[in-house]
């Protein structure tokens, strides 16, 4: 409510008795808006002039009073002054007054929240004092004087009157009369120092006119001369306070990287790395410059180069890769002559559009090819084959003729499609080198190496006719003759059946297919034959005959078993007329040994006698009588004999009981059928009748035997 005219005339005479009850009346103050403060709580020090006439009033001290968001203390050395009943709650406002004339007074307040930042825009003033002609107001942050400002009075008059201050960004406000008593009301909310954590979006066009979101804290802190004000560097812009943390604010026109700062009665908000706010210039058109690189030859690698007048750096590609292929860095690679096309392109960036694509198109020459690699020469009769590789690189165009020239030059050149050529003409006896080159539409290449040296010579032939099937045990010679009445070597190719010796002498080592090889080297007037091979079976030798001391007639040993190539040594296979056994033994029909070799397993052979053999005949053998002992004679139960006693059969395993010979493959069996010697042993029958009949003879000896001694019981 207005507070009139007449009661402030009143309260000149009474001023000091009844000025609690005024300020109910007539005192307009302005609510704070965010931070607590302290009013009347100052610790400037014992030497501030501002302070040094204020004491304690009410019990109070101003360096100890406490209040809370709003409340403001009253300060004057008048004992008569000591309250204030009607000032809580009535916002931020200062009164001061004094004992008597030309004594200054002081009124002060700071927030309550260290750190709490505020802003005093203005100040409405009662002056009742002639006195009073003028008003000191500093302002203090963190203890330090920041700004000082000198206020003229209006000397006794009848209202508040209003005066600007734009103190912002301060903790601590003083305000000090010159001679007399006053009444002060800051008519400005108190505020924090706005915060700013982040603007949304961090960029935008140079042009300005986008929307930008700022984020942060202390947005609605009202007061300050322009109100909250939002700047992009030193550009305000145009905002509108959403909230006490949000800011939408109209993107001014700028350039570069800027701090954006909200100002607020509470001060301006820190800058920092969240702050800023990029403005973005729209990207600027380029153009490249690319020169043609003009007709380049086929096997050279150029680097092309282009620049764009933004200086960035520019890209190669090739859409003719058939004919030549390119780095992004520009190296030329030529796959082949032809027509080449390379693109140069320039993408951009946010600062520059991407630059119109500049083609050149020329042309990739040939040139002629590498030299060939050379080959073997191969002399003839009267000629000689060239071998040779392809060039390196065929120049860009294809190969269309080889060329093979010939040192001496008995004979022209000539020409060829491919590898080997062969050249005639030649003179038999006389040495030759080669050179070859390769020519395509740019014309012949560099010459080869020289070739080895040939001599061409006549051609002769071996005639070696097939030898048939040999029997394993034979010593054949074979012979083969040369046209050009040269001699013939011989070699064999299969060493484990058969060898021979370079004048044909063939020995049989096992039985299977032997092959020979006939060869005639050449001379100085011939060239070596080619070469004729013949390939002929040994067959194994299974079966001889012979005779036997005592018999009339021939008797004959067949061996069986022990694979194809199992075969018998001639020289080592026979009927024996003597034999020596031990123990008084004794042979009279001699005995048997044999050797075969090739075989594997066991082997059986088949003894057929012209005469039976006597009664009571027994088999010995020389070998081992266990497998891994010594050789010597021992008694055998391992053959049979048939009921006739014409033929003996027995079977013997390679380097088993028995196997005289070791090595693996070969059987060696001395065997003998003797009469008497100790522990003889009884020779199986191959006669059904025959063992019937001894089973009867047995079983008539058991009955006899029972007979007599139940005779000799009975007796």
């Amino acid at each position: 409510m207005p507070c009139p005219i007449s009661a402030w005339s009143r309260l000149t005479g009474t001023l000091r008795r009844s000025l609690a009850g005024w300020l109910a009346c007539c005192i307009v103050l302005a609510a704070p808006a965010h931070a607590a403060i302290t009013t009347g709580v100052l610790d400037f020090g014992s030497t501030n002039t501002d302070l040094a006439p204020i004491g304690t009033i009410g019990g109070i001290a101003f360096d100890g009073a406490t209040a809370g968001d709003g409340q403001g203390w009253v300060y004057g050395k008048a004992d008569s002054y000591t309250s204030c009943t009607n000032c809580a709650g009535r916002g931020d406002f200062a009164l001061a007054a004094n004992g008597g004339p030309s004594t200054p007074s002081v009124a002060f307040f700071r927030a309550a929240t260290p750190g709490d930042r505020f802003g005093v825009s203005g100040v409405r003033i009662y002056n009742p004092s002639p006195a009073n002609t003028s008003m000191t107001v500093r302002g203090y942050r963190s203890g330090l004087l920041v700004r000082t400002v000198s206020l003229p009075l209006t000397p006794v008059s009848s209202q508040l009157v209003s005066y600007d201050l734009g103190l912002v960004d301060v903790d601590q406000v003083s305000f000090t009369s010159s001679a007399d008593w006053f009444f002060a009301v800051d008519d400005l909310g108190i505020a924090p120092q706005p915060a700013v954590s982040g603007v949304s979006p961090a960029s935008g066009a140079a042009a300005g006119g986008g929307t930008v979101i700022i984020n942060g804290t202390g947005f609605t802190a009202a007061g300050y001369p322009a109100g909250t004000v939002v700047k992009f560097g030193t550009t305000t812009a145009v905002a509108t306070v959403n909230s006490d943390t949000q800011i939408t604010a109209t993107l001014p026109p700028g350039s570069g990287v800027v701090d954006v700062t909200v100002s607020t009665a509470g001060g301006t908000s820190a800058t920092g790395a969240a702050t800023q706010f990029t403005y973005v210039s729209p990207p600027q058109a380029q153009t490249i410059t690319f020169n043609s690189p003009g007709t380049q030859n086929f096997g050279t690698s150029p680097t092309l180069s282009a620049t764009a007048s933004s200086g960035l750096p520019v890209t190669f590609t090739s859409t003719t890769t058939g004919v030549c292929t390119i780095s992004t860095g520009g190296v030329l690679t030529f796959v082949t002559a032809g027509v080449c096309t390379i693109h140069a392109n320039q993408s951009g960036n946010t600062a520059w559009n991407a630059a119109p694509q500049v083609s050149q198109t020329f042309t990739v020459a040939a040139v002629v090819p590498s030299a060939p690699t050379i080959g073997t020469a191969t002399a003839g009769d009267t000629q000689a084959a060239i071998a040779f590789t392809a060039p390196a690189s065929n120049g860009g165009s294809s190969i269309t003729a080889y060329t093979v020239t010939a040192s001496p030059p008995d004979v022209a050149p000539v020409n060829g499609a491919s590898s080997p050529i062969v050249i005639t003409g030649l003179t038999n006896g006389q040495a030759y080198t080669f050179t070859v080159t390769a020519s395509n539409s740019a014309g012949e290449s560099p010459s080869s190496l020289a070739s080895n040296s040939v001599t061409p010579r006549a051609t002769q032939t071996i005639t070696f006719a097939s030898p048939g099937a040999q029997n394993f045990g034979t010593t054949p010679t074979l012979t083969a003759t040369s046209d050009a009445g040269l001699p013939v070597s011989f070699t064999s190719s299969t060493t484990s059946v058969c060898t021979i010796t370079s004048g044909g002498a063939v020995t049989f080592v096992a039985a299977g297919t032997c092959t020979i090889n006939a060869d005639q080297p050449g001379n100085a007037s011939y060239l070596a034959a080619p070469q004729v091979s013949r390939s002929f079976a040994v067959t194994a030798l299974t079966s001889i005959t012979g005779t036997v001391p005592g018999m009339t007639g021939t008797a004959g040993a067949t061996l069986s078993g022990g694979g194809a190539t199992c075969t018998l040594e001639p020289a080592a296979t026979r009927f024996i007329a003597s034999v020596t056994l031990p123990s008084g033994g004794t042979a009279p029909h001699g005995g048997f040994e044999f050797r075969a070799v090739g075989c594997s397993g066991s082997v059986t052979l088949t003894l057929a006698y012209p005469d039976p053999l006597p009664a009571g005949v027994a088999f010995w053998k020389y070998g081992p009588a266990t497998p891994g002992a010594a050789s010597s004679w021992f008694q055998w139960s391992g053959a049979t004999l048939s009921g006739d006693r014409r033929t003996v059969s027995y079977t013997v395993a390679d380097n088993g009981v028995g196997d005289a010979d070791p090595a693996m493959g070969a059987v060696s069996d001395p065997f003998a059928p003797a009469l008497g010697g100790a522990g003889a042993v009884g020779i199986p029958v191959d006669a059904p009748w025959a063992l019937a009949l001894l089973s009867a003879l047995i079983g008539w000896l058991g009955w006899r035997h029972k007979a007599h001694l139940r005779s000799a019981v009975t007796g």
